[in-house]
């Protein structure tokens, strides 16, 4: 039999808060993933494809640090990349140790073949919002993280 644990109100409110935003957060994740399979990459090479059609050339720890999703195997991710032909590994002209990732002529055709698509998907999925509820859920997300 379950047991029945009684919290404060601020705390019931918080755990509640959590667990939507827990359940909010996997199905935004699953369709996005599942929109992502569709232009044959994974969601970890997309978002290299995204932020280097976005911001152009940069080094592999800055690809990194504004990416959504952590991974482990970066040497590994970039390789696949490659092989695709839509990212090309280039050494600093400052610094030889210092490696540059572009998008090759490929990578940059499949950025823009794909980047109108994937913001109308995403307008859609926040479409349940309204506009002003996407700022106040931003600007709310952003205390949580600290990011305002």
């Amino acid at each position: 039999m379950a047991k029945e644990i009684t919290y404060k109100p601020k705390t019931s409110l918080a755990l509640k808060t959590l667990f939507n935003l827990g359940m909010a957060n996997n199905e935004v994740t699953e369709r996005t993933n599942e929109y992502i399979k569709t232009t044959g990459l994974n969601p970890t090479q997309f978002a290299i494809i995204n932020i280097l059609g976005h911001k152009g050339s940069l080094k592999i720890s800055e690809i990194y640090s504004q990416m959504l999703i952590k991974s482990g195997n970066k040497t590994m991710i970039l390789d696949s990349l490659e092989k695709k032909n839509l990212v090309k590994r280039v050494y600093s002209k400052n610094d030889r140790r210092e490696i540059i990732i572009e998008l090759t002529n490929n990578g940059q055709k499949f950025f823009e073949q794909n980047n109108k698509a994937y913001a109308n998907f995403v307008e859609k999925t926040f479409s349940v919002l309204t506009q002003t509820e996407q700022k106040e859920l931003l600007s709310l997300l952003g205390k949580i993280y600290g990011a305002e």
